[in-house]
């Protein structure tokens, strides 16, 4: 284990993260009046290469108490909310790591933040206090209350690691490879070392821009070390675990869509002058739109990260959260609802078509009847 599983931190915060969907977009410049908000303003190195076509708002909460029964006492957190303009509001539970704390002792304190029931639950209460706030700000509610959680040890100082130190630079080094950070990320407290291959995929996303900073990003938990005390590294992973949420929220839209779709086609009875279908198609194509519209905007969000350094870090977030997965999902059922889409316009002319010849042949018998009938 490498002996950096002892550095002391003198400042840092732990970032916990619960993501929740609100509705198809929320109007925020609305929202900002009606709450009073500020616009998110992000300070610090690498800034200038953040640009947001819209930023989110920025709500502060207040002061909460956390029960940790797995902890066996209380956390005191200071909460904040973020406004996303394509539906998302992400609450941030921020809890000060007490100065002296070492990465081993950090491990069982992380463990139980990583994904607590407790904090889920005051995610969510959270969330129904804000939406109704929010009220007509938010185009089409969405009743869907599940959430997204992620969770960053934030560290400003460690003893022994500053930039006028000359073993800073291996420091850092040797910390990216530390068996005592990869358990801190994994949040694993058992008293047998990790494998090799476990250790290293933990560990294989790792970032330094300065000789003074690092970042290791998980699926559930990152590190980052940051002198300067700039956010823009926490937004950018808080930006892609907001952008996850909404993926794994169309996706089972898309689900229940392909399945009542399917369910109306085997019910539907055939009409000889009124398509059974009509209904159902104005539906398929006004989700169409709304879920196109969707991936455009998600699509904006990716092209807003123009450093390319935290281009490294967002992508590599992207890739670790599976996103790349769940976007291909959305797009495939979005593909097969077009081509559900097609089918039965396809299916609503050829009966229209046939319709028409039958009126055709109906006439020219009338005209042949008549015909017949005027000869003596």
């Amino acid at each position: 284990m490498s002996r950096y599983g002892g550095a002391v931190i003198e400042r840092g915060k732990i970032l916990c993260y619960r993501v929740f969907d609100a509705g198809d977009t929320i109007a925020l410049d609305v929202a900002e009046k009606t709450l009073a908000a500020k616009r998110v303003e992000i300070v610090g190195p690498l800034v200038e290469g953040l640009v947001m076509p819209v930023r989110p708002l920025e709500v502060a909460v207040g002061r909460c108490t956390i029960p940790m029964a797995k902890l066996g006492r209380e956390l005191s957190a200071e909460c904040s909310a973020r406004i996303f303009d394509f539906g998302a509001i992400s609450f941030l539970y921020e809890i000060d790591i007490e100065p002296g704390t070492t990465l081993e002792q950090l491990i069982p304190l992380c463990d139980a933040l990583y994904d607590a029931p407790e904090l889920d639950a005051a995610g969510k209460e959270d969330r129904a206090k804000l939406v109704e706030r929010l009220g007509g700000s938010i185009e089409k509610p969405h009743q869907w209350t599940e959430g997204e959680t992620y969770t960053i040890i934030f560290i400003e100082k460690l003893t022994g690691m500053t930039v006028e130190d000359p073993r800073h630079r291996a420091s850092l080094a040797e910390l990216s490879h530390s068996e005592a950070v990869a358990r801190l990320l994994l949040g694993e407290t058992s008293d047998k070392p990790l494998s090799a291959a476990t250790r290293d995929d933990v560990l294989k996303n790792s970032f330094s821009y300065l000789v003074d900073d690092l970042v290791i990003v998980d699926w559930n938990s990152a590190l980052v070390v940051e002198p300067s005390g700039s956010r823009i590294v926490p937004f950018v992973l808080e930006l892609a675990t907001s952008q996850l949420l909404e993926f794994r929220y169309y996706d089972g839209v898309l689900d229940g869509e392909l399945g009542r779709v399917y369910d109306y086609v085997e019910k539907a009875r055939p009409r000889v002058f009124r398509s059974p279908y009509a209904k159902l198609m104005r539906e398929v194509v006004r989700r169409f739109m709304e879920l196109t519209e969707f991936t455009e905007r998600v699509d904006n969000s990716i092209k807003s990260v123009g450093d390319f350094y935290l281009s490294r870090v967002y992508l590599s977030a992207i890739r670790r959260f599976r996103v790349p997965e769940w976007r291909e999902s959305v797009e495939a059922k979005l593909g097969l609802i077009s081509k559900a889409y097609e089918l039965l316009k396809g299916e609503t002319e050829v009966s229209r078509a046939q319709l028409l010849e039958i009126i055709v042949v109906v006439l020219i018998f009338v005209e042949l009847v008549a015909a017949l009938r005027g000869h003596p």
